[in-house]
């Protein structure tokens, strides 16, 4: 046996020279600040072009509209605003995953001893928990922290503030350290979220389509809103950064409309797939696309995207149990509808909200009614599909038995032993 002893050693993978809690509690002020200076920007702008305008006010303004993001209420020229930007909301979330999720590499590359192969031996866990709770309290502190100085807590700051500080910490930590929560969930369950996020998928993909066509119609008042505020090139860009800050709200409330709960516009307004009465609205921009005539029956085909998104859930479950019996994956199949629906309508609610104390105190979709229409709808959905493919495939010749590389469910096991 020959060695070379002039054969270079194997190095160890360098490490960052970066301690994880410094990244983990000094992550979310770097992101919070990220998004005060996209929106301190725009707000410059606006104070350049505005000679009574005051710099102060303006930097205040991109503070509460910041606060508004995270679910607060604000005062915007003298008016109290909850409608939530769910554009810069997102923004930051996704701002924020990468930080947690460098967080939760180095503290899983941190004090940790390699195994035989060389790999590191990591709880994923115990670090994603560890990490996500030292993100998402430092976001929560600094946030609330932010609204005291402005005299701004309010209950809805403060769950919107958790929802936004636990999602960005829990998701980016397991991430980083490659930790799934259902790897350990029953094999019927496994595929729920899958269900789940494809009938989320037509949903929006529907409300997306319906937003669109709504503005080519309305075109023409829309343009004549946009001309009738002025303010020149730079005011146009102004309309438009605050249009994209709310499209996830717009999306939203034409998700509640396709799936027949309807628009609110504030008091005493309707906007659904069968009726429109609207009366006065404010000029913003977007709101020259909302329908003010009496409804074409062929509307009610929008109504279709709700049901599409329950049979693709139910159909997602029936393939991803190719073994399961159809009993089962009617039921798993609705269960999916049922939670999509509900997702949807929680979604549509935090897109909601008010634009002053009178007549436009509610905006976007009708929640109690779309809490009814999309669970419902999306549940029956997905036990029809998830029945039908199940039935269906039993006559299928061949058909193959495997349930994807898993390990038999013992329910099911037992099913084919008394078979």
């Amino acid at each position: 046996m020959a060695v070379d002893v002039d054969a270079p050693s194997a190095q160890s993978p360098k490490r960052l020279p970066l301690p994880w809690w410094l990244v983990a509690g000094a992550g979310p002020v770097a992101v919070l600040a990220v998004g005060w200076v996209l929106v301190a920007a725009f707000c410059a702008v606006g104070w350049l072009t505005s000679p009574e305008a005051d710099l102060g006010a303006a930097l205040r303004l991109a503070t509460s509209v910041l606060l508004l993001a995270h679910g607060g209420t604000v005062l915007v020229g003298g008016q109290a605003v909850s409608l939530a930007p769910l554009g810069l909301t997102a923004l930051l979330v996704f701002v924020a995953i990468p930080v947690s999720s460098l967080a939760a590499r180095l503290a899983a590359s941190h004090g940790q001893d390699p195994d035989d192969t060389g790999e590191l031996l990591v709880d994923g866990e115990a670090v994603a928990l560890r990490v996500a709770g030292l993100f998402a309290g430092v976001y929560f502190v600094v946030v609330l922290l932010t609204g005291a100085l402005l005299g701004n807590v309010t209950p809805g700051l403060v769950i919107g503030t958790i929802v936004v500080a636990a999602v960005s910490g829990l998701w980016g930590a397991s991430r980083g350290v490659g930790y799934d929560p259902t790897a350990v969930w029953p094999s019927w369950l496994q595929a729920v979220p899958r269900a789940m996020g494809a009938a989320l998928l037509v949903v929006f993909a529907g409300a997306a389509a319906a937003l669109a066509l709504a503005l080519w119609s309305g075109q023409e008042r829309v343009t004549d809103i946009v001309v009738a505020l002025g303010g020149g090139a730079v005011g146009a860009v102004l309309q438009v950064v605050l249009h994209l800050l709310y499209l996830p709200n717009l999306v939203l409330a034409c998700a509640s409309w396709v799936l027949g709960a309807g628009i609110t516009f504030g008091d005493g307004t309707l906007v659904t797939v069968a009726t429109t009465d609207v009366g006065i609205l404010p000029s913003i921009p977007v709101l020259g696309a909302v329908p003010t005539g009496d409804m074409s029956p062929v509307q009610l085909w929008w109504l279709v995207v709700g049901v599409l998104a329950g049979l693709v859930a139910g159909v997602v479950i029936a393939l991803a149990r190719p073994r399961a019996r159809f009993d089962e994956t009617a039921l798993v199949g609705g269960l999916s509808g049922v939670l999509a629906g509900l997702l949807v309508a929680a979604a549509c609610a935090l897109g909601s909200g008010g634009l002053g104390t009178g007549r436009l105190a509610e905006v976007g979709a009708r929640f109690p009614e779309l809490l009814i229409f999309a669970p419902t709808i999306l549940g029956l959905s997905g036990l029809t599909g998830g029945l039908a493919v199940g039935l269906v495939r039993r006559e299928w010749p061949g058909r193959r038995r495997e349930d994807d590389g898993r390990s038999p469910d013992p329910v099911d096991d037992a099913a084919g032993d008394m078979a």
